[in-house]
């Protein structure tokens, strides 16, 4: 499952500040859901909970149990990655220090992202997809956005731009190229960029 990043490999410099705003903002939106200033296993347990709510999915489903392990399989990976002093959280300050070793590691030949990263887009490819049929549609897009505090308008525009004006399928191989666009990629242009609804850094 892991992604073949050797197309972006000269895009590995040391992180500029718009990498970071882009790497803070996931932090905050995405993992830090209590807003403490820290991702935690809490916070990984809530944003599971949101998402089988968000989806239907009950406690005694497949689909949550599914949910409820890649979650946790995770924390635990990222933990190993981030936590630096061991303290079962980690900091934003940790969380971009992570990025900077991944930058050194690529720069180094490896050609793979993290385990934890991996299988983090594996899944949030499939709680977009709401359906089931292999690509995210606009509405898939901007309804979970939207339930992340994201507003519809401004994340159907970031699907447009990603998209081509819906002329390129959002499945999973498009979804990780964009996402390692937006983790590793300088340029403001990108189309990676509009991955997580934001039109601007």
């Amino acid at each position: 499952m892991g992604q073949d990043i050797s197309k972006i490999k000269k895009n590995n410099a040391p992180l500029s500040e718009f990498r970071k705003n882009k790497l803070l903002y996931e932090f905050n939106t995405f993992y830090d859901l209590n807003k403490d200033g820290v991702i935690t296993e809490s916070d990984f347990f809530m944003v599971q909970e949101y998402v089988c709510k968000l989806n239907g999915w009950a406690p005694d489903s497949e689909k949550y149990e599914m949910t409820e392990d890649l979650f946790r399989s995770i924390w635990k990976s990222l933990k190993s990655e981030a936590d630096a002093d061991e303290d079962d959280a980690v900091t934003a300050e940790e969380w971009v220090k992570m990025w900077e070793v991944l930058d050194e590691t690529l720069r180094g030949g490896s050609s793979a992202l993290p385990e934890w990263l991996t299988t983090y887009l594996w899944c949030r490819f499939n709680i977009y997809d709401r359906t089931g049929d292999g690509a995210i549609d606009v509405e898939e897009f901007a309804y979970i956005l939207e339930n992340f505090g994201i507003p519809e308008r401004q994340s159907r525009q970031c699907y447009i731009m990603m998209t081509l004006n819906d002329t390129k399928p959002l499945d999973f191989a498009y979804f990780c190229e964009l996402a390692i666009e937006y983790y590793t990629s300088d340029d403001p242009s990108a189309l990676g960029n509009f991955i997580t609804g934001r039109l601007n850094f």
